[in-house]
């Protein structure tokens, strides 16, 4: 009996014996794997590592990459591969060694380049040497340029292969008609989008009507508003035009009858908003310009003759042949309900029949009213195209908003038993002051739009709380941009804000880098939104405050751990010498070591 114990112990032991081995035998096996892991990463060919590198920002492969071996220190600086590059947000320290060491050896490599800092813009655009050993650049885009550095346009007629050009100017420039001019003059350009100031300073231009020298350009995008006369001048430079999109288009400011010397035989594609041009003016431009377009969209107001669906009807037979997407979108004011209603039975009725049901052409409508002030807007629906959607009333109907990537919500009560829903969307406007925002918005908003897909949240509510703010963000969790019109405490203390629980997780979870405060804000709130957004890399704020010292003082402290991913300030409505008072304090006061600060146009930039 003993001996047979004996046995199974031994049996017991050995089959022990056997699981421990096996055990670590299999340990022994991953640590194998593990360790043919390591040597296979690096064993992997150097195309494998051009593929990785292609779906990375060029900035990211250099930081993770360049500290290694000298292998990958070369594939990054030794290949003949195209790169791009994108500087947006980063300290100066970092761009200064991003741009030894990367930027300037590679110049001859770089396809694409996008710029959103206006101090690193300066660096890059300072010189003609500079410029013209960019000799693979096909895309540009300048999404922060000094208006004074412009007149470096000219320099980028010697690249020959930019074949798409972006330049975003805030700052006002009064050299407007040489811009363009420069612009026409690049041998190969075929994208353009252009803005010169703020978007609402029409532009004035002096340039003549082309005669012997024209642009390739094919799509244009002018995001000034224009008068008509000067959009006839820039179109005589484009004869090869297919794309043209303009945000707001006047009457022409000389009245004269005006002969287009050219044909623009290849434009099949207009997107406009017409600002006060009756539709007599439209048809003309129609008739003698428009007249090869397959796609039209047009926003418009004021004249009802733009629902006269017969004048439409004449007008697309006679002139637009080739009309394939008809998209409009028009605004009208009245007075009463029964100004409505008689819009709708005589007007709106015309847009349902047979012409329009047999090219697929079907419209909605909704209904307004602010402040005593009645509107219909009547639009192109089934399928919705446009990219943006304003909701102002409940739409009873269902429609396909897959095409709408931004929302602005004018009324929060309409989101309330709304069939539709936005899959979409990544840009989320709150734009409410007559009717209040509650604290479960965000809970309503789920309904309708996928919340944790927006990246930018703009809110222009003039009495949002800090609170309100925080359980929105609390839905929102990828939002990358925060823009405010304003934000209140509601005299609760900021201290007791923060040991909130919601508060705090939220602080933790939000990944905001960019915070634009249009409102003046003392230094409580903005310490306040510095601690629930502490991965800031970007602040935009209002000069126009008595605490702006203390403010710099907070944002730049080297004890306050809310800053320490702050890199970029730009301080609106600013006088000039108010630049010279700053520097002074954060040179006394040794809040920064180095530091770039410039003032441009009412703004002043800091980049440290």
């Amino acid at each position: 009996m003993e001996q047979l114990k004996r046995r199974r112990t031994n049996s017991l032991e050995d089959s022990d014996d056997i699981k421990r081995k096996q055990f670590y035998g299999k340990i022994i096996d991953t640590n194998s794997l593990y360790k043919e892991s390591l040597i296979h990463f690096e064993d992997l060919s150097n195309e494998i590592f051009y593929e990785i590198f292609e779906y990375l920002d060029f900035y990211h492969v250099y930081k993770a990459f360049s500290n290694l071996k000298k292998r990958f220190e070369n594939l990054i600086i030794d290949s003949k591969l195209p790169i791009k590059i994108n500087i947006s947000f980063i300290s100066k320290t970092n761009f200064q060694h991003y741009y030894t060491d990367i930027i300037i050896p590679c110049l001859h490599r770089v396809k694409s380049l996008r710029i959103t800092i206006l101090l690193a813009v300066n660096i890059i655009l300072l010189s003609r040497n500079n410029i013209s050993k960019f000799i693979r650049l096909e895309t540009l885009i300048l999404d922060n340029i000094e208006p004074s550095y412009l007149r470096n346009l000219e320099w980028l007629n010697i690249l020959p292969r930019l074949s798409s050009l972006v330049i975003i100017s805030d700052g006002y420039t009064n050299d407007q008609a040489e811009i363009y001019h420069q612009i026409f003059q690049l041998p190969v350009l075929r994208y353009c989008k252009v803005l010169l100031g703020i978007h609402y300073m029409p532009i004035v231009s002096s340039l003549p009507f082309a005669t012997n020298k024209y642009s390739p350009i094919e799509h244009l995008v002018i995001n000034n508003n224009l008068h008509l006369d000067t959009l006839y001048v820039i179109l005589s430079y484009v004869p090869q035009l297919r794309r043209l999109s303009i945000p707001v288009l006047f009457e022409a400011v000389n009245k004269q009858r005006i002969t287009f010397p050219i044909a623009l035989n290849y434009l099949t594609y207009i997107s406009l908003q017409l600002g006060f041009i009756t539709f007599d003016v439209f048809e003309l431009l129609i008739k003698n310009i428009f007249y090869k377009l397959q796609i039209l969209r047009l926003s418009t107001s004021h004249d009802i003759t733009y629902l006269d669906a017969d004048r439409w009807q004449n007008l697309i037979l006679s002139h637009m042949s080739n009309l394939n997407v008809f998209d409009l979108q028009f605004i009208y004011f009245v007075e009463s309900d029964e100004d409505i209603t008689f819009i709708y039975d005589v007007q709106i009725n015309k847009f349902t029949s047979s012409f329009w049901i047999e090219r697929q052409w079907f419209f909605s409508t909704q209904y307004s009213c602010r402040q005593n002030q009645y509107s219909i807007m009547f639009y192109s629906a089934k399928p919705y195209k446009r990219k943006n959607f304003i909701l102002q009333e409940i739409i009873k109907e269902k429609i396909n908003f897959d095409a709408v990537y931004h929302i602005n919500i004018e009324n929060i009560r309409a989101i309330t038993n709304y069939m539709n829903y936005f899959p979409n969307i990544t840009k989320l406007t709150l734009d409410c002051n007559l009717y209040p925002i509650c604290d479960s918005i965000g809970s309503s908003l789920t309904r309708i739009i996928p919340l944790k897909q927006i990246t930018k949240l703009v809110i222009d509510y003039n009495t949002l709380s800090i609170m309100q703010l925080v359980h929105l963000l609390d839905f929102t969790v990828n939002i990358h941009t925060l823009k405010l019109a304003s934000i209140s405490l509601n005299e609760i203390d900021s201290s007791l804000i923060q040991q909130n629980v919601t508060f705090q997780l939220v602080s933790m979870a939000n990944i905001v880098k960019n915070l634009i405060l249009e409102e003046e804000c003392s230094l409580e709130k903005i310490e306040l939104l510095m601690a629930l957004c502490p991965r800031l890399e970007d602040l935009v704020i209002n000069g126009f405050t008595f605490s702006l010292p203390s403010i710099i003082r907070l944002l730049l402290s080297k004890s306050n751990n809310n800053n320490r991913y702050l890199s970029s300030l730009c301080i609106l409505e600013m006088t000039d010498g108010i630049g010279d008072s700053l520097k002074r304090v954060i040179k006394q006061e040794k809040l920064l070591d180095d530091f770039s600060i410039k003032y441009v146009y009412r703004k002043l930039f800091l980049w440290w």
